[in-house]
């Protein structure tokens, strides 16, 4: 299998908005979450929720592809209910070199609390797993590849333990620079189970893959296309490839967002991304739940 190779992501630091609770992971680990049947915009219960404020989780799930189990770092919205509710996901992949800890230091918890006290974002879970080397690293899709342990490990696990979405338009994925490319890679080449993906600054200079899981490939090629959010900074060295698969996918007439900001390959420009990609991740799913909430 080609190997793949990106330049390193650079820590940052979070915002000043602070989550009034934190799971801690050994509490984690002995929860359990189970799922339901009822449509991804949550119901408003009557009563006051027994946990107001968001949840931040650490825990580990059993490695598909790779040996062990492989950390990842959760958060639930307020009023998560799992015994009432469906919540839209977006999964959050890292940068090379880091870990599912790159999204606490950028600070996304915080991002996702302010979001949803504000009723920018509706209700969803964020599920941010470590990338297992060597498949994060040294492979480009299908079996044995990151690909598998996304498809046959993290997502099973996540749907089988939380009230998640277990259909296309409810799931989304996220990545940054190598994070990028692989969450481009996941929604071009299974748009029937991703429905919505952005990729911040994707590593698409410095991929080397094979033709059926290049994005640029993809782009042309691929049967169906999910909605996609891509972006960039304007000195950033990812800009230019990302710019080119903006280009292949309007051609095609792909619902497909592009945004250019001030930064470089760096926290500077990945912060001022994140937002409008959630903005654009989450419209479909904040429309179904102020329908609603109009309906109630």
């Amino acid at each position: 299998m080609a190997a793949l190779a990106t330049t390193g992501c650079v820590a940052g630091q979070s915002p000043a908005v602070a989550l009034a609770t934190e799971t801690p992971p050994s509490e984690a680990r002995a929860t359990s979450f189970p799922a339901t049947e009822t449509a991804f915009a949550p119901a408003t219960a009557e009563a006051a929720c027994s946990v107001p404020e968001p949840q931040v989780i650490e825990q580990a799930y059993p490695s598909a592809a790779a040996h062990g189990e492989v950390p990842v770092l959760i958060v639930l919205p307020p009023c998560y209910d799992a015994s009432r509710n469906v919540y839209p996901v977006v999964y959050f992949l890292h940068g090379k070199p880091m870990t599912e800890q790159q999204w606490r230091d950028l600070g996304l918890p915080e991002l996702l609390a302010q979001g949803w006290a504000e009723g920018r974002w509706p209700a969803l879970v964020a599920v941010a797993p470590r990338q297992p080397e060597p498949l994060f690293s040294n492979s480009d899709g299908g079996p044995g590849s990151y690909e598998e342990e996304f498809l046959q490990g993290l997502v099973p696990f996540i749907e089988s333990n939380l009230a998640v979405e277990d259909r296309a338009e409810g799931r989304a994925v996220e990545g940054i620079s190598r994070g990028g490319v692989w969450a481009l890679e996941l929604a071009l080449t299974h748009p029937e189970a991703i429905g919505q993906a952005a990729a911040l600054s994707p590593a698409l200079a410095v991929n080397y893959a094979r033709p059926a899981y290049d994005p640029l490939q993809l782009a042309v090629d691929a049967t169906a296309l999910p909605r996609l959010f891509l972006g960039a900074g304007r000195d950033d060295w990812a800009r230019a490839a990302t710019e080119r698969l903006g280009r292949l996918l309007l051609e095609r007439e792909a619902d497909i967002d592009v945004d250019l900001v001030e930064g470089g390959h760096d926290d500077s420009t990945w912060l001022q991304l994140l937002p409008p990609a959630l903005d654009f991740l989450t419209a479909p799913w904040k429309v179904a739940a102020d329908q609603a909430s109009e309906i109630r």
